[in-house]
């Protein structure tokens, strides 16, 4: 591992991302987030979801072209789970749905970046981001399945790992499952804000409703928290950090730019989107867009969002 990975993580290294951080365009520095169901066999507009669709592994590929043509760095994929347990077992199959598309857009697609989300809650019965026992939350269990995820992930080519569910201790667990054989892949953490705009993502990959976050999200008013999260999980192997969500926490993104020495991805979340594709008189891509703008210069070196292909 190179002097550079060392002190600005491996995501700075990766070829993919490498010529993306590197670019002068907007569009470059993009991530198209990409919902892949082996349930349907076209797309299916996912209702109450802010005009989310649900794509097959061929519609995915599809979406994976037109990206790159579009100049875009690359998609973050999520499964939709056909079968919810207690234990999120599916999440982890080589055969799931989600690590066959990774391999598809990889094999069609070489030079698109593929990320992935790695979290239980999307496949488990009770929605939450952490595995129970005994009416209790496993912690060690939990780690181990988000272990376990990660190295399939691994394994089918993703670029990229994105632990979202906010759990201590996962980045220092995922970083030991791809020690052996996978330790030149970046892993991000994940600042992830209580909010109001997750509704329409948590719809669309059939997450069932939670009232009450088990794992507990970061405060919005402190910043400091979300200094203090970042810092440990850099400490933990830490390669990129995602604040989300990307537009109503440009005050945290931009703290968090000027005290990492890693690179930033902010994440405009579905329900952030939607609001630039509601039918008013204002010119919703061009706003979308200025959004982006807005995150870029408060310090994002990546900017997920499902506006990427917007005004291309």
């Amino acid at each position: 591992m190179t002097s550079g990975t060392l002190t600005r993580g491996r995501l700075t290294e990766h070829p993919v991302w490498r010529r993306a951080l590197a670019s002068d365009d907007l569009t470059a520095r993009l991530v198209l987030p990409a919902i892949v169901s082996g349930a349907v066999e076209d797309r299916e507009r996912v209702e109450g979801s802010g005009g989310l669709s649900r794509m097959s592994i061929t519609e995915t590929v599809r979406e994976a072209r037109t990206a790159a043509a579009a100049g875009i760095a690359g998609l973050l994929l999520f499964g939709v789970s056909d079968r919810k347990d207690e234990t999120a077992v599916l999440a982890s199959e080589r055969d799931h749905v989600l690590t066959r598309a990774i391999r598809a857009v990889k094999d069609a697609v070489p030079d698109m970046a593929v990320a992935t989300d790695v979290c239980v809650c999307a496949y488990t019965a009770h929605g939450q981001c952490v595995l129970f026992s005994g009416g209790s939350a496993d912690i060690g269990a939990t780690l181990e399945r988000l272990a376990e995820i990660a190295r399939v992930h691994a394994e089918a080519g993703a670029d990229l790992l994105i632990p979202s569910g906010m759990l201590d201790g996962t980045v220092a667990a995922i970083r030991g499952a791809l020690a052996a054989s996978h330790s030149d892949l970046p892993v991000a953490a994940m600042a992830k804000l209580e909010s109001a705009l997750y509704r329409a993502h948590r719809t669309a990959v059939g997450g069932v409703p939670v009232s009450d976050r088990a794992v507990p999200l970061l405060d919005p008013t402190d910043r400091a928290a979300a200094q203090a999260r970042v810092a440990r999980d850099v400490a933990h192997g830490a390669d990129a950090v995602v604040v989300k969500p990307g537009i109503a926490a440009l005050d945290v993104l931009a703290t968090v730019a000027a005290t990492v020495d890693r690179p930033v991805i902010s994440y405009h979340t579905a329900d952030e989107h939607a609001l630039f594709i509601a039918e008013t008189d204002v010119d919703g891509p061009a706003a979308e867009r200025e959004m982006i703008l807005a995150s870029r210069r408060a310090g994002a070196d990546l900017v997920i969002t499902y506006g990427a292909l917007s005004g291309t």
